[in-house]
């Protein structure tokens, strides 16, 4: 056993743990004194703050943007000092961040969470029902034809519309080739958007199902439209979205508790503004 105690490692170890001990029982555990509850905002924080909007957006930010910018970062700053002060771990920038989500994540975690009823699910989707629509689907066929190009046929179609009788091979044999699909079944108008341009689902929901149309524009230029089924939007019932819902009760509740929490904790920290931030606050 002496033999260890003459390990230099070991000496520098001891030595330590007897440096430790003493400071202990001279000064005791640190515990926050009333400067740690004090943040200033001066100058140099407006100006980093100003610096990191301008190399973000490539202006300068309005004073209500500005306005903003520091009060997230009054509440950085106080969950960060609340942070250090619960000797969660020492100043640095990406520990600041992770300990500022810390914070967070704690305060999400304060008190048991509330369950979600199904009053509240059904509160919840009768207020915000118009959020929860399904789609208009389509089933359609197209013959296309170019802005540029007048085949024979087309002309007559333009005007007279005498489009009854026309079988869909017809059609196409009227036609310019494309790589447009020519028949689409059960899409959704946003997809059906993105195929043929913006506003086309639209111009094909006021053509009649089951019956030619056209010729109809679209940004690639004109086409004959045979409507075989249309499905229009409407509200998706409750069952169908309900997973949805709990999800953003659920989101709703942990938010509503961080901001209980630093509300709490704000009333704790004096904050004093000096320069631009004294100004914008007295605003």
């Amino acid at each position: 056993m002496t033999g260890r105690l003459k390990n230099p490692i070991i000496q520098v170890v001891l030595l330590g743990l007897f440096i430790c001990t003493g400071l202990l029982l001279i000064f005791g555990l640190k515990s926050p004194s009333e400067s740690d509850k004090i943040i200033v905002i001066d100058e140099t924080d407006m100006a980093q703050l100003i610096a990191g909007w301008q190399r973000t957006w490539n202006r300068l930010p309005t004073r209500e943007e500005l306005k903003g910018l520091m009060e997230n970062h009054v509440k950085d700053e106080v969950l960060y000092q609340e942070a250090l002060n619960q000797g969660l771990d020492r100043n640095s920038a990406v520990v600041k961040r992770a300990l500022i989500t810390q914070m967070e994540l704690l305060a999400e975690g304060q008190g048991e969470q509330p369950e979600i009823t199904e009053e509240a699910l059904e509160a919840y989707y009768n207020l915000r029902k118009d959020q929860f629509i399904s789609p208009v689907i389509i089933s359609f066929k197209q013959v296309y034809f170019k802005d540029d190009q007048d085949p024979e046929g087309l002309s007559s179609l333009k005007d007279d519309w005498n489009l009854k009788g026309l079988d869909f091979a017809t059609a196409l044999a009227m036609g310019t080739t494309t790589m447009l699909s020519h028949e689409m079944k059960e899409m959704p108008a946003d997809l059906i958007d993105r195929e043929f341009g913006e506003n086309f689902a639209s111009k094909l929901q006021a053509l009649t199902p089951g019956q030619w149309n056209g010729p109809v524009p679209s940004v690639f230029g004109w086409h004959l439209i045979y409507i075989d089924s249309l499905t229009p939007s409407r509200p998706l019932p409750l069952e169908a979205v309900r997973n949805e819902i709990l999800l953003q009760l659920q989101y709703e509740d942990k938010d509503a508790a961080k901001e209980q929490f630093y509300t709490e904790l704000l009333q704790q920290y004096e904050i004093t503004y000096q320069g631009l931030a004294k100004e914008l606050v007295n605003e």
